[in-house]
């Protein structure tokens, strides 16, 4: 697969000419594994990651970052809607109506998960506004944040499982 740039011009007055500009041919690359416990309660998380993953490796840089910063709102969110606030219908409607930094400060109450995914929020503001404020940071170090918020809450719930599997 590929994608082409085209232009279209008049020539003469009553004829269209199209003329190929560029083209660049798609890699195709191996999707991101995610564990099991996030594959369960955040399958858009998943879904959505990967295809950030794959503009990324596919040199499509303006529109990877943004990707990436709604595939972590996905796992936060669905961390809280799907995992934390399972069955709380008043949070889970405040978590719905929240803004991502919200939502990680008022409701992450794990200290690891809340200062990676802050961070990961941070840097994926910055992929999507204009002005940068975390100007020696890329999208390398977002994708590492991502991942370590990935594997917080993974612990997390598979602490949890074993907790609750092996009371005291």
């Amino acid at each position: 697969m590929f994608i082409g740039l085209y232009r279209v011009s008049k020539w003469p007055p009553n004829n269209e000419v199209v003329s190929l500009v560029t083209a660049q041919l798609l890699r195709h690359i191996e999707d991101e594994k995610f564990p099991e416990a996030i594959q369960a309660i955040s399958p858009q998380f998943c879904i959505t990651y990967n295809q950030a993953l794959l503009a990324n490796e596919n040199k499509l840089d303006q529109i990877c970052g943004p990707g990436y910063r709604k595939a972590l709102e996905f796992l936060v969110k669905d961390f809280l809607l799907n995992y934390k606030f399972k069955d709380d219908t008043t949070n889970r409607d405040i978590v719905l109506r929240s803004q991502l930094g919200a939502c990680i400060n008022n409701f992450i109450d794990e200290e690891r998960i809340k200062a990676v995914a802050k961070r990961a929020a941070w840097l994926g503001n910055d992929e999507t506004h204009y002005y940068r404020k975390w100007t020696d940071k890329d999208v390398t170090d977002l994708k590492t944040l991502i991942s370590m918020t990935v594997s917080w809450i993974d612990l997390l719930i598979q602490s949890d499982k074993y907790i609750i599997d092996m009371p005291e």
